[in-house]
């Protein structure tokens, strides 16, 4: 990645006639920067160069996550006090673009459901192990962060989830059960018939964190195929499990609860 940029120097900007301080040449290497992470840097420092065409000049960026980025700086043209460079990182870059579709693609095959968008801002060295931190945004637009871990320099990544929590798959797996409660109750289906059983199923739009009082919406689809509103809601997490309550909107009475072991994350 190569970005050309001008540079409007004054007498007092220069140390000699011929050099640019590192102060202005970290001015525009920052814009650079900005443009590529999406973010300021948290230090900035470049060396002083000669202003002279094909001169380089190395500069050293931190950015918020306290990640050293190196960067050279190299003057293309000259023309009196108006100086162009070309900056390029040192570090060869993660694709951002197929990052984010391998992201899509992995967590797709982790959770059982397409996501409705991944947005990975900043900027990751193409090795591999580079981690760095990515949204995804289900279709009903809850929102979650990832770490996306570079398993290839493909650009194929593994994807870890930053919360405890159970797929939408977990959760409507429990909703099928109290569908199944339901029906009984209703007298829709009896204990041993099978058939009412398998027709008792769940509907749920997104996934559950395991904090206390996270809480989604879901479909009970019970044996006569009537459906229920249903709301499930986390109350504690701990050991890598997640305590939940369930119940019918229309009659929280007909409630259940218990311990899930949460998805891998």
């Amino acid at each position: 990645m190569v970005v050309l940029s001008a540079l409007l120097v004054s007498g007092c900007g220069l140390f000699g006639p011929d050099e640019l301080s590192g102060g202005d040449v970290a001015e525009e290497v920052g814009q650079f920067f900005r443009s590529a992470s999406g973010d300021d840097a948290k230090s900035l420092k470049c060396e002083a160069v000669d202003a002279e065409v094909g001169a380089k000049t190395k500069c050293t960026a931190i950015d918020r996550y306290d990640e050293k980025w190196g960067m050279t700086a190299v003057v293309k043209t000259v023309d009196g006090t108006r100086i162009m460079f070309g900056t390029t990182f040192d570090d060869e870059l993660a694709d951002n673009v197929e990052v984010q579709k391998s992201l899509a693609s992995a967590l797709k095959k982790k959770t059982g459901r397409e996501v409705g968008n991944v947005q990975c801002a900043g900027i990751q060295k193409l090795e591999p192990y580079a981690e760095r931190t990515c949204t995804v945004i289900e279709s009903n637009g809850a929102r979650w962060e990832v770490d996306a871990n570079l398993s290839s320099l493909s650009g194929v990544v593994s994807v870890t989830f930053k919360d405890t929590l159970l797929y939408a798959q977990s959760v409507e797996n429990v909703v099928a059960s109290l569908a199944h409660n339901l029906s009984r109750h209703y007298g829709f289906a009896s204990m041993t018939d099978l058939r009412s059983f398998m027709a008792s199923k769940g509907s749920c739009p997104n996934m559950l964190r395991g904090n206390p009082g996270d809480t989604i919406h879901c479909q009970a689809i019970l044996a006569d195929n009537s459906t229920a509103a249903v709301t499930v809601r986390a109350t504690k997490s701990e050991e890598g499990r997640i305590y939940f309550e369930l119940f019918p909107d229309n009659d929280p009475d007909l409630s259940m609860s218990g311990w899930q072991l949460a998805d891998p994350s």
